[in-house]
């Protein structure tokens, strides 16, 4: 129920500044990027495991292959995420979250989301942008990238 108010909380917040007109005109100036962060920073808070959000909806995708941008990686700071959600915006509109073990560090991306039919487009995507892994939304897997 929590996760419900929040969510609902950051739509009102979006609409309020005019975000929503922004979800269809990549030209558009986005003037809010820093609220919409601090939503996205609060949301990864709450999903420490790692997440994939539509940003223009505040919804998780249930299906997708998710890819990131390498524009975006090395993004951990709250600062840094900022700059994850301008890039997001003028692209695909969505953002990935994830816990690095290893370093402790909880990663922001912006975020491609190709269709679970399209395997070999997300992974050439995701070479080109020097990913090491795809992840397949709707069944929590991880494909590794051969280079």
């Amino acid at each position: 129920m929590r996760l419900r108010q929040w969510i609902a909380s950051v739509l009102l917040i979006a609409l309020a500044f005019g975000l929503s007109a922004c979800a269809s005109d990549n030209s558009a100036p986005i003037t809010n990027a820093a609220e919409l962060a601090d939503a996205v920073w609060e949301f990864g808070q709450s999903h420490p495991e790692g997440f994939t959000l539509n940003i223009r909806k505040m919804t998780e995708p249930e299906e997708g292959i998710a890819v990131s941008y390498a524009a975006t990686q090395r993004s951990h700071s709250r600062k840094q995420l900022e700059n994850v959600v301008w890039h997001s915006l003028r692209h695909d509109g969505y953002v990935g979250g994830w816990l690095d073990k290893e370093s402790g560090l909880y990663y922001f991306d912006s975020t491609r989301l190709y269709p679970e039919d399209e395997l070999e487009e997300a992974l050439g995507f995701g070479a080109v942008n020097g990913q090491r892994y795809v992840y397949i939304i709707s069944t929590g897997t991880s494909v590794k990238i051969q280079k």
